[in-house]
């Protein structure tokens, strides 16, 4: 018997791969998978910058984006919040778990700076689970609040409309994906081998 545990950003490379097949994006989802350090400057810029934004917005902490644009973002945020919560669910054999930016008002907010917005580009992210593992707690939408240096956007998804089934099944996908490919897999915490007792 096997248990699986999934991240947002995990699952997000894993439907990179899906829809660009190729040995480079395998090599890079396996990389995830094991965990293996990121070396590229361009992309660990890139996750400094959204670190940047996130504490400038959440923390008024100084940072290298514009004062108006921080002012902007952080009156879009719930006046009652809590940052930085450990969510988590489970489907079948796999738990998924992450760490959402904002919780407050019936919402879950993310936040994210780029270099170059895209409308609709998080109209499939993992991180919109984050409102799945909500809904019985009466929350009503998943906010992403994204900075381009230059403007700040809200992409708004409800619970009410958005399609979590195709998110699951694609889960199960991976996880069936890690079984195909267990010889490679190193991370000993995304796939448990766990005994079957008598209360099973």
């Amino acid at each position: 018997m096997l248990n699986f545990n999934f991240y947002p950003t995990l699952l997000n490379e894993y439907h990179r791969y899906l829809k660009y097949p190729s040995e480079e994006s395998k090599r890079k989802l396996l990389n995830r998978i094991n965990r293996v350090p990121e070396t590229d400057p361009a992309i660990l810029a890139k996750f400094k910058k959204g670190i940047s934004f996130e504490s400038a917005v959440v923390k008024n902490k100084p940072g290298s984006f514009e004062p108006k644009l921080i002012e902007e973002a952080a009156s879009l945020l719930p006046k009652r919040r809590k940052t930085q919560q450990l969510l988590s669910f489970k489907h079948k054999n796999i738990k998924f778990y992450g760490y959402a930016d904002v919780l407050g008002e019936a919402r879950v907010i993310d936040l994210k700076s780029t270099a170059n917005h895209k409308a609709g580009r998080h109209d499939f992210n993992y991180q919109t689970l984050y409102l799945y593992s909500l809904i019985d707690a009466g929350f009503k939408s998943m906010e992403y609040i994204i900075c381009d240096f230059e403007k700040i956007y809200v992409e708004t998804y409800k619970a009410s409309t958005y399609d979590f089934d195709s998110m699951l099944l694609e889960m199960e996908s991976f996880r069936d994906f890690l079984i195909e490919n267990k010889s490679q897999i190193r991370d000993k915490k995304i796939m448990v081998e766990r005994t079957q007792s008598l209360f099973d």
